[in-house]
């Protein structure tokens, strides 16, 4: 658990002026107050006696911690406070003036939103901040002067102005990542990865094996990585760790349901990663936050983040991941959609949908499942049952098919173009029922794009999605969205805890 000396390290300030920012004490300068504040905020810091006496008072400051009993928000979780309480700390120099739930949901949506910002078109200055966000540059001040105080972004102008440039030089906003790091786990069905990055995205360290059928000696050898990570990086603070999983979770992303190419099922993977009885994890044994994803929303966020550095506007795209299975993430106004309820954890799940009545048997339990026509696995299980010389257990990989198909094998470029049309008529079936026409795919399949593309387009186009919509088709990464998506679920948490420090914007 984090301790009034780790914030005061992390903050730059004695312990004595932590304890003032705590007490509310009005001889600490504001710029001070928001270092402490933001520091209290990353560390999941509460003090126990002062944190029980504050979470009885009437909800005044315009700044807030939230302890999330199930864990959704659980940015540092402690024993301080009771479940569901929160802990106020007053912003100096602002009024407390509390706002209707509607406008606080919003405030945050556009402080995560200038976050994710920042970070993919740093340096960005606050004039094109506040364009591409769609808001005043007043609006923008308010939001990063708390965050610049606190160390969390840094702000400095070009090292060589424009020669002919008259007036002071533009300012850009960037990230600082030099004292935080987040990590991802990407559970394959095949390979498990785990990787470490600055909050900024950049990446640290990296590590991966075969993914173990058991899922408590997956867990085992995942905790010996993340134990090994967090002590090599002695001097920066484990924030949170992004899980990405092959199957559905649960409405609180703490709880992987079901993942069948793997055979497991309610497995407590947020509960199981540094478990609250572990120590010597690093410079400090505080809990930390575990956010279990599924990979295809993970990979719709990364491939968000990924099309939000190349343009301004942030549209909506449904993303196809295919692999050894298919997920679809959903992206609405450049948010990934979960859903709502307690089955959230459902959404996205269109590659069980059935296209084929008593069709192949799917490890689900279905029969003719989108995923056994037109995932990278389904085509290897084509190639193989169409050569009169296949044997059991003699399928060749995905990659293999393709390299077959570059060398002219006529085979196996109908095997993808066959797979293609499968892959399209999944699509158009998507497309139809969440009415979002732009669709990008990523994962293995994409190594086959350039013999798949056109039976994919020739699919939709022939269904009514593609008769009446304005639809388009295009290819995402093939590789990097499994821990990259991972590390984003972590950043995202990362950001939503920043953005509850961040002022009510008008």
């Amino acid at each position: 658990m984090a301790t009034l000396r780790d914030v005061a390290r992390l903050a730059g300030v004695s312990t004595m002026t932590v304890s003032r920012v705590i007490n509310n004490s009005r001889d600490v300068k504001s710029e001070t107050r928001a270092r402490v504040e933001s520091a209290i905020a990353q560390l999941g810091f509460v003090p126990n006696a002062v944190g029980r006496l504050l979470a009885r008072k009437k909800r005044r400051a315009s700044l807030s911690i939230s302890r999330s009993v199930s864990g959704e928000n659980n940015f540092g979780e402690n024993d301080g406070v009771n479940g569901g309480e929160q802990l106020d700390f007053q912003a100096s120099g602002r009024r407390p003036e509390p706002a209707p739930p509607r406008a606080a949901i919003s405030s945050g949506n556009t402080a995560r939103a200038m976050l994710r910002i920042v970070r993919a078109a740093q340096p960005i200055s606050r004039v094109d901040l506040a364009r591409r966000l769609e808001v005043n540059r007043s609006t923008v001040t308010v939001m990063v002067t708390p965050l610049i105080a606190s160390g969390v972004l840094r702000e400095a102008a070009p090292e060589q102005p424009a020669g002919n440039r008259r007036g002071r030089p533009p300012i850009g906003l960037s990230l600082r990542g030099d004292k935080l790091f987040v990590i991802g786990v990407n559970i394959g069905v095949r390979r498990t990865q785990v990787g470490a990055a600055t909050t900024d995205g950049r990446l640290l360290a990296e590590e991966s094996f075969d993914t173990p059928s058991d899922p408590n000696e997956a867990l085992a050898r995942i905790n010996s990585i993340l134990r090994q990570v967090e002590t090599s990086m002695n001097e920066r603070a484990l924030i949170s760790v992004g899980v990405s999983v092959p199957g559905p979770t649960d409405s609180d992303r703490r709880e992987l349901l079901f993942a069948p190419h793997l055979g497991w099922r309610d497995v407590p993977l947020a509960e199981k990663l540094f478990p609250e009885d572990s120590r010597g994890l690093g410079a400090s044994d505080r809990k930390v936050s575990v956010i279990v994803e599924n990979d295809a929303t993970a990979a719709a966020m990364y491939e968000a983040r990924r099309r939000l550095r190349a343009s301004p506007v942030r549209n909506d795209f449904i993303l196809v991941r295919a692999g050894t299975g298919i997920g679809v993430g959903l992206v609405l106004g450049g948010e990934v959609y979960r859903g709502t309820g307690t089955d959230r954890g459902l959404l996205g799940e269109f590659g069980h949908m059935t296209i084929v009545a008593d069709g192949k048997a799917c490890a689900c339990g279905n029969r003719g499942c989108w995923e056994v026509y037109a995932s990278a696995a389904s085509a290897a299980s084509l190639y193989a049952g169409e050569r009169s010389s296949a044997r059991a257990g003699a399928s060749p990989r995905f990659v293999e098919i393709v390299a077959r198909a570059e060398a002219g094998e006529r085979r196996a470029q109908a095997v993808l173009v066959r797979t293609g049309k499968n892959l399209g008529i999944g699509m158009g079936n998507v497309i139809t029922g969440l009415g979002v026409s732009q669709v990008v795919v990523s994962g293995r399949i994409v190594h086959g794009w350039k013999f798949m593309q056109k039976s994919i387009e020739d699919a939709v186009a022939g269904t009514m999605a593609g008769r009446l919509s304005n639809w388009s088709v295009e290819a995402g990464q093939p590789t990097g969205a499994g821990l990259g998506g991972a590390l984003e679920v972590a950043i995202e948490h990362y950001f939503a805890e920043l953005a509850k420090l961040t002022p009510a914007a008008a």
